[in-house]
Formats: structure tokens, C-alpha cells, sequence
């Protein structure tokens, strides 16, 4: 449901209000290329701010705006351009991953889904 791109901003976050120190390195290296963009953009969100302008490259020169509990996955997924994607049944991996949101990501894909499969092509023409 979360795509790789968006759970890799939402390690980026976690790790930086962390301190900065790396803990989800197999995703980052994933999207190794898109680190500093995804930064740039959480920073033009005014999610994050840059403390260290020399070492812009490292999440440690980086802090949270506000606390984690004031940003929301909208404000996330806006910041980076990026979506749901609600294009197959919830897996169990996202209620291990995302333990309290996981509920409310099931019901938003299942809720998604049923409001699809009830528009038809005749409707888009």
C-alpha cells in the first residue's frame, strides 16, 4: 500500500528524529539516487530544516520541524509527490510494519478498492 519510495521518506524521518544516525540502511540503498531529492523536497515541506549546510548529504545535518506526532502521512505523501497504492488487497506485512496506522491503511485500501470496482468504464467516457 505504501509505496518504496514513500516508506523510504518515512525511514529518512524516523531516522532523523533519531539523531541521524541510519538504522534503515537496506532501503536506503534501495533509493541511494533519491536520498538528497527526497531531503530537498522534505525541506521545501518545511518537514525538515538543514542545520549543517556543508553536509547536506548526511541525515544527522537535518532536524524536524515540528515532532513526529504533528506530521501526517498526507502532509508525507504530498511533500514527496507520491500515492497510495491501493491496486491489490492489504498484505500482513503492512500490520507488522506499521503497527497502529496498519489498521487504518487496511480500511483505506479496502474502501479504495470497493469504490474502484464500482466505477465502470461508461462513467469515465
Amino acid at each position: 500500500m505504501l509505496t518504496p519510495l514513500t516508506q523510504t521518506a518515512i525511514f529518512i524521518l524516523h531516522d532523523i528524529a533519531n539523531g541521524g544516525t541510519p538504522e534503515n540502511i537496506p532501503m536506503y540503498k534501495l533509493f541511494i539516487n533519491t536520498v538528497s531529492e527526497l531531503l530537498r523536497k522534505l525541506e521545501i515541506a518545511c518537514l525538515i530544516r538543514c542545520t549543517d549546510t556543508e553536509n547536506r548529504e548526511l541525515l544527522s545535518s537535518y532536524k524536524l520541524i515540528r515532532p513526529c506526532h504533528q506530521i501526517s502521512l498526507l502532509e508525507l505523501l504530498e511533500a514527496i509527490g507520491e500515492h497510495l497504492d491501493c491496486n491489490h488487497p492489504t498484505q500482513e506485512a503492512l500490520y507488522a510494519s506499521y503497527r497502529n496506522a496498519a489498521n487504518k491503511l487496511g480500511v483505506i485500501n479496502h474502501m479504495t478498492r470497493v469504490y474502484l470496482s464500482e466505477i465502470k468504464l461508461n462513467d469515465l467516457f
